[in-house]
């Protein structure tokens, strides 16, 4: 005897109080679906923020100005200029005097200084300034060479230098120790002595003027004692000025 389906799954749905019904297999794929639109739509606005975020970039560049103006790295200018005169008549004539060959010429009392007797003294004044638009300087007295004449005569002479001594005043008065003008470079040193690294300082010039000319006050004697054999002799010393910026 043949039994009916239904009639069979009603009377188990009778015996045991369940209903076997069919999967929403639709309805689970919507919902699916609408979970990865959503994901999806998530992602995308995360995208889009990335691509439309603000961003700021910043420039300098060296030595600049408030106002923005360029101005850039650049090296100082660095020159120091000379003076020689008799410091009593003439114009100051600065100018560069780089090389042995075109040293500018101290003016020691001629006649007195081409005729020296022992313990006798000359002197010469002379100037050094910064150049328009140089820095400021550290001088050296650098020691003397022999340019021309006798060595022994060259090594037997001593000089001084002293700076702060007007030109007009240079002469016996600003080296005697109770009338001495201005500072001690070198004291009563053999030709072959030089100052003291950096024993002058000269200002610092402007874009427009030149530093303000410091005065140098030179002495050269014959030392008393010195031998008979000197005698007729001469030698032509050149000093030169190490300078340094700062």
């Amino acid at each position: 005897m043949s039994t009916d389906a239904s009639t069979s799954d009603s009377a188990s749905t009778a015996a045991y109080g369940w209903r076997r019904t069919a999967r929403p297999e639709p309805r689970r794929r919507r919902g699916l679906v609408r979970a990865l639109l959503a994901g999806g739509l998530v992602l995308g606005v995360g995208s889009a923020a990335t691509l439309a975020a603000w961003t700021d970039t910043e420039w300098v560049y060296g030595d600049g100005s408030a106002d923005g103006g360029v101005s850039g790295v650049a090296a100082s200018v660095f020159e120091v200029e000379q003076n020689v005169w008799d410091g009593v008549g003439g114009v100051a004539n600065f100018v560069n005097r780089e090389t042995q060959p075109v040293a500018g010429g101290l003016v020691f009392s001629p006649l007195k200084a081409r005729a020296l007797s022992p313990s006798d003294l000359v002197y010469a004044p002379m100037q050094l300034r910064t150049a328009v638009g140089s820095a400021a300087a550290n001088v050296t007295v650098a020691p003397a060479l022999l340019q021309a004449g006798d060595p022994t005569f060259f090594g037997a002479l001593r000089y001084s230098v002293r700076s702060g001594v007007p030109q007009g005043a240079c002469g016996d008065a600003a080296f005697a120790p109770a009338t001495a003008l201005g500072t001690e470079l070198v004291t009563s040193a053999p030709l072959s002595t030089g100052s003291t690294a950096g024993a002058l300082q000269l200002g610092a010039a402007t874009a427009t003027t030149a530093g303000a000319p410091v005065d140098l006050c030179f002495a050269i004697t014959l030392p008393g004692g010195s031998p008979d054999s000197l005698q007729g002799l001469g030698a032509t010393p050149v000093w030169s000025f190490t300078s340094q910026s700062r």
